[in-house]
């Protein structure tokens, strides 16, 4: 990091936001008002006990989901408010499952979550792409189907097939064939691990499945080797610093992984996981690097440049990011 610290608004420094659950980063005052006009209760707890406990009340939302009416509401505030927190490329994970058969086909459900999601990113100036995801809690049948609709909107909204659970290393290998239909599409393949499970859990995704991007990985600098191959790859870690802390999974702010990550050149993206639960947008992330971890703003502009890697990004918004990018690391502090 530089010697001279200077501070650019964080508000105007353009971001990426691609470790975002669609289903845990609704705005919380859309989640009141749905679960008021559907006479249910919603409180977010103050903590989590441990992660199991996250995952438990984690499914209370999609419950209050009544009709496709909801799900695009819904699909709006969060493209809107990413929006106004400078996010000009916002990836969010889809699970259609946890809306269908309920609502209807996967097709029907996900192609609801695109068409709201496209219609509130015209509406913000701000593109929108969808990490289509895989619960690998779940059976290799259920996988194969929601790859196939992935695919099936590869090139119209949907731009990544990830896999996520609770369980880390998840046995990945079941789910080769299910990445391959991903990739075949065109799509880039994301894995969650080295959140609950160690350094192995990130080895099984990049070997087995051969995922390009890792969701968490923080658990990687247990591990010098693979932290060098992360760095050597390119692989990006889009990382959840107060996700991570309010899970037990890092100790505290001031002693995330990130910090040791970032100076052993692996490649970072900030992003908040899951907001409506743990309170923090993508722009308290910058914010506690900024504040809590003393990085200056050469470090901040480099994190933020992390999210041209994403390839769900299209050229025209590459460009303009690059160019907002420049423009916010020259202007004069204020």
């Amino acid at each position: 990091m530089s010697g001279v610290k200077v501070s650019r608004s964080l508000l105007e420094l353009p971001k990426v936001h691609v470790h975002a659950h669609l289903d845990g980063c609704y705005p919380l005052d859309a989640v009141q008002q749905l679960a008021a006009r559907h006479d249910a209760g919603f409180e977010v707890p103050e903590s989590f006990a441990t992660v199991w406990d996250f995952f438990d009340a984690y499914g209370t939302v999609p419950a209050l989901v009544r009709d496709l009416d909801d799900l695009r509401a819904l699909c709006r505030a969060l493209v809107l408010a990413d929006a106004a927190l400078g996010v000009r490329y916002l990836e969010p994970a889809i699970e259609p499952q946890l809306y269908a058969p309920r609502l209807g086909s996967l097709e029907q459900v996900t192609g609801v979550i695109i068409d709201a999601l496209q219609e509130a990113a015209v509406e913000a100036g701000i593109e929108v792409g969808a990490n289509l995801t895989v619960n690998t809690d779940q059976d290799e049948e259920l996988a194969a189907q929601l790859a196939r609709v992935a695919a099936s909107f590869a090139g119209h909204g949907v731009t990544a097939l990830g896999t996520a659970g609770f369980v880390e290393p998840a046995g990945l290998k079941r789910f080769a064939t299910v990445a391959d239909i991903g990739r075949d599409a065109g799509l880039q393949i994301v894995s969650h691990a080295g959140q609950t499970g160690g350094p192995d859990s990130i080895r099984e995704a990049l070997n087995d499945l051969g995922a390009t991007r890792i969701s968490h990985g923080v658990m990687a600098v247990l591990d010098s080797e693979l932290v060098s191959r992360l760095a050597d790859e390119h692989i990006v870690l889009d990382v959840c610093p107060v996700s991570n802390v309010r899970l037990g999974v890092s100790s505290s702010l001031e002693q995330h992984e990130a910090r040791a990550l970032v100076a052993a050149g692996v490649r970072v993206t900030l992003n908040a996981d899951d907001s409506l639960w743990f309170g923090n947008s993508v722009l308290d992330q910058y914010r506690i690097a900024r504040d809590v971890w003393g990085m200056d703003d050469a470090t901040l502009a480099a994190i933020s440049r992390t999210g041209l890697l994403v390839p769900g990004m299209s050229e025209r918004t590459r460009s303009e990011y690059e160019v907002s990018l420049a423009a916010w690391f020259t202007a004069a502090p204020g």
